[in-house]
Formats: C-alpha cells, sequence, structure tokens
C-alpha cells in the first residue's frame, strides 16, 4: 500500500533547486513538450494545459516545479525519467485528468501538493518502485480514492485566506473559459456541479448563481447523454456533387499483401470456412497479436502488419486503435475480402481528443459490410444473430432497436465489454462523424512508396466538418459496397 504524508494546511514555498541549470519557462497558455536530454530540473509559471507525454525519455532529468497556476495536467505526463525524483505544485490546479501520470521512473518519491487542488486524479504510478505517495500541504478537494488523499475539511479551508484566494483563482479560471471552444472550456464545464456545491458549502451563494449562468451561457451539449446527442443529429440526406467517390481496395497479389499473407500464414489463420468465419478468425487473431496501449507512442515504422508486429514484439510495447485497426484491415485484405478502417468521432470533434478506429468488412453472404473491432474483439448483431455494420447501428441506436454485442467482447483480456459501455455510451459518442481512407491497402499512411489516399467523412446534414477532402451526407453512398470486386 502505498504511504501517504499529509502534512498542515499551510503553504510551503519550493526547496532550493537542485544543482544544475534549470530550464525556466513563463506564462504560457499550452506547454510544448521538454525534449533537451540533458534537461535536470524544470521551473513553470503559469499554464493553462499541460499535455500528456510532456516529459519523455530525460535521462537527467531531477525535479518539475509548477510555481504557478495550473489549469489541466494530463495523464501519462512522465515516462522513461530514470532520475526524476519529485513533482511539485506550487500554485493552485484545476484538475487533473488521466490514470498513469508517471511510468518507469525509478526514483520518483512524491508528489508535493503545496496550494489548492480542485480535482487531483492522478493515481497510476507503475513501474516507479519508489514512489511512496502524494504529501499534501495545502488542500485536495477532490480526488480518486486509490490515492487515500482526504479531501479538505471545508472549515480549514475557509480559515485560511491563502486557500481561499487559491478558490478564488480557480473559480475565476472556470468561468472566463467555460465558453472557449478548445479543451479548456470542456474541463471547465464538467467541473461546474462539484464547483457549485464548494461555493454554497461555503456560503458563496452570489458566486454559485454567477457560475450556473455561466454554464447555462456556454454549455451547449454539455449535461446530455451521448446517445441523446446522437438521437438529436440531423438526418442523411442525398448527394449532389462530384461523382468519384468510389472507394478502392488493394488485391490479394498486392506485393505487401502477399508478404502479409506468407510471414503470418494468414490462409491457416483466416480457415476455410464461410466467409463470416474467416472475418471472426482474423478479427480474433489481431486481438491477440498486439496488445492494446491507447496512451502509447505512434511506432517508427511503415504501416503495415509485419513491421508493425515486429515493432511491439522489439519493444515490448502495445498500439492504439487506429494500427490494430489498420493491422486487421491489411489481414482481411490479404485474404481477398474487402475492408476498410474507419475513424468514428464525436460531434465535439473540434476539442474531444478521443475518437476510436474500427474495421469493417465485407461479407460477400450477407451482402453488407460488417462492424469488426480489433480492439475490443467486438461485434454487433440485431437480435436474430445478424451482423450490423456501423451505420445500421447508428440507426438502432438513435430509434431504440435490440443490439447485441458479443460476449466475449473485452480489453486486452482483462475487462470484458457491455452494450451498455461499449455502445450506448462510448461508441454512440463517436458514431458522429465517421471517416474512411480512399484507398484501403498495406501502408495506407505514413511513409511509403506508394501513393496513398485522400479521405471520405460522412456527417449529418448540415454539420460542418473542415477535416476531410470529401464530406458527404449521403449514408447510401458510404455504405455502398465494393466496386471492384
Amino acid at each position: 500500500m502505498r504511504k501517504i504524508l499529509i502534512g498542515c494546511v499551510a503553504m510551503l514555498f519550493p526547496a532550493i533547486m537542485q544543482a544544475g541549470v534549470p530550464v525556466e519557462f513563463p506564462d504560457m497558455a499550452e506547454a510544448t513538450p521538454v525534449t533537451d536530454p540533458a534537461t535536470t530540473s524544470v521551473r513553470y509559471g503559469n499554464v493553462d494545459l499541460m499535455p500528456a507525454h510532456s516529459f519523455k525519455n530525460l535521462p537527467e532529468l531531477e525535479e518539475v516545479i509548477f510555481d504557478g497556476f495550473v489549469g489541466h495536467i494530463d495523464g501519462y505526463m512522465f515516462s522513461d525519467c530514470p532520475k526524476l525524483k519529485r513533482i511539485v505544485f506550487n500554485g493552485p490546479v484545476f484538475s487533473t485528468g488521466g490514470n498513469v501520470f508517471a511510468t518507469n521512473c525509478g526514483q520518483l518519491t512524491e508528489v508535493e501538493v503545496n496550494n489548492l487542488a480542485f480535482g487531483f486524479f492522478l493515481n497510476n504510478y507503475p513501474d516507479c518502485p519508489s514512489f511512496q505517495g502524494i504529501r499534501v500541504n495545502g488542500g485536495v478537494i477532490f480526488s480518486d480514492d486509490s490515492l487515500r488523499v482526504p479531501p479538505i475539511d471545508l472549515s480549514a479551508l475557509k480559515e485560511s485566506p491563502e486557500l481561499m484566494n487559491s478558490l478564488e483563482r480557480l473559480y475565476d479560471w472556470q468561468t472566463a473559459h467555460m465558453g472557449d471552444s478548445d479543451f479548456k472550456g470542456t474541463i471547465c464545464k464538467s467541473y461546474v456541479g462539484e464547483m457549485a456545491a464548494i461555493l454554497d458549502s461555503l456560503n458563496l451563494s452570489s458566486k454559485t448563481a454567477d457560475l450556473q449562468a455561466c454554464f447555462e451561457k456556454n454549455k451547449g451539449d454539455f449535461g446530455k447523454t451521448k446517445l441523446k446527442i446522437l438521437k438529436e443529429s440531423a438526418p442523411y440526406a442525398h448527394y449532389e456533387g462530384p461523382d468519384d467517390l468510389t472507394i478502392t481496395y488493394a488485391a490479394p497479389t498486392d506485393s505487401l499483401l502477399t508478404r502479409s499473407r506468407e510471414y503470418f500464414n494468414l490462409d491457416s489463420i483466416a480457415g476455410s470456412g464461410d466467409d463470416i468465419s474467416r472475418i471472426k478468425n482474423l478479427l480474433y487473431w489481431v486481438h491477440d497479436l498486439v496488445r492494446h496501449d491507447g496512451g502509447s507512442s505512434w511506432p517508427d515504422c511503415p504501416m503495415n502488419i509485419v513491421d508493425l508486429y515486429n515493432v511491439c514484439r522489439e519493444q515490448d510495447r502495445g498500439l492504439n486503435c487506429r494500427f490494430m485497426a489498420i493491422m486487421l484491415t491489411e489481414a482481411l485484405l490479404a485474404e481477398g475480402i474487402p475492408a476498410r478502417y474507419l475513424t468514428c468521432q464525436s460531434k465535439a470533434f473540434a476539442t474531444d481528443q478521443d475518437c476510436h478506429v474500427i474495421t469493417v468488412a465485407w461479407a460477400e453472404s450477407l451482402g453488407k459490410w460488417v462492424w469488426v473491432d480489433p480492439t475490443f474483439a467486438a461485434f454487433v448483431t440485431d437480435e436474430n444473430g445478424l451482423m450490423l455494420h456501423p451505420g445500421e447501428v447508428r440507426y438502432r441506436l438513435q430509434n431504440d432497436l435490440p443490439l447485441v454485442l458479443n460476449e466475449d467482447a473485452n480489453w486486452n483480456h482483462q475487462q470484458s465489454q457491455t452494450k451498455e459501455g461499449y455502445l450506448e455510451n462510448y461508441m454512440a459518442k463517436n458514431l458522429y462523424v465517421i471517416s474512411a481512407n480512399m484507398i484501403q491497402q498495406s501502408e495506407p499512411e505514413g511513409r511509403s512508396s506508394h501513393s496513398q489516399g485522400h479521405t471520405i467523412t460522412l456527417v449529418p446534414t448540415g454539420f460542418d466538418y473542415p477535416n476531410a477532402h470529401h464530406v458527404i451526407s449521403d449514408d447510401t453512398i458510404f455504405w455502398s459496397a465494393p466496386s471492384s470486386r
């Protein structure tokens, strides 16, 4: 069990910097990653956002100190910093996110909170054998139970002018950024209820009213379930524009596909059954071939199934959903089954950095596409066991029609998936914007010797999506059969 060190409710100032030339950053909206491997210490002023992977592969880094205000600090912040000993927050912290905060930092002993942290959820430190816990010398209002950090007593908070001043700064930052169209706005809206409860408890009713008014002005879809947002989307409509929207599929005789088929003996893996059994066999095979790691860096190799697999094996690493879907798509193509990898995004794609990438395979026996997700070994059927594609799943979610998720859907064989969690929440969010590469092949992105395709994106009528070469609202075109059978 981690030892948690709790100090008095008082402001402590930073310790003297260790030997070495420190790197100091001025106030900034979003911090940039530290890349100099000789860096020994880093000190920040005010910073609105600390993105993930800001400190990675820094062999000399010993400490990081935040002297100013911190708006949001992401998870997956520190990795492979063998000399890192301490991380210190001397200013107020509005929120932290993500599960893993530091990994493979062998000398990291503790994280110090010397001011007021509103939402503090940095609760996982894998491969940090020296880590003892969180030292709180200021106060934490909300935290994850696994940290064993007790919330600050509100009477002690009210009696501390320093901490009440910090709460005022947290409130001001939240209301100032509530209407932002970026990640800050999302974070600020997500803590409205918690901030209002604290203000009420401290008898600050005027601030509560101002906070609620600010939220009502800027809430948009906030507070709605993911399923409700999907149900309220505009319908699809007939497309009128250029006719050349054909998605092409590499033939199994392609040299890279032939290489993959022979390297893995895919004929044996797919088997000799009908097309549905072959599709499922390849789905389960990719799911087991590499582990999913949503926080992993992009692999430094060509995006073909052989090289991606070898990078995972050599570096003992996993891949995110995009690369797993690219691998399954290539395996299906190598076996002569047309397939696409699809990037599925939310209505709030501009601020919601989370998306999910899945694969669809053409089932000749059904005359339609079918959903196969290698991240979760997942496929979806109707009440009669008929496999569905994402457009059909989307329609059924919108109209409360039966959906069935396969019982063995799982994450890394560690966590089972449910229809409610996977479909009604996660994928209901991510079926608003659906994009496909117009050339489905090995190495569809990244470095390669062949030309690569543009994207075609399906959106509801009237929805503005600027990030694709072709944007349509015609689902019949998007889900049409492969033309080069």
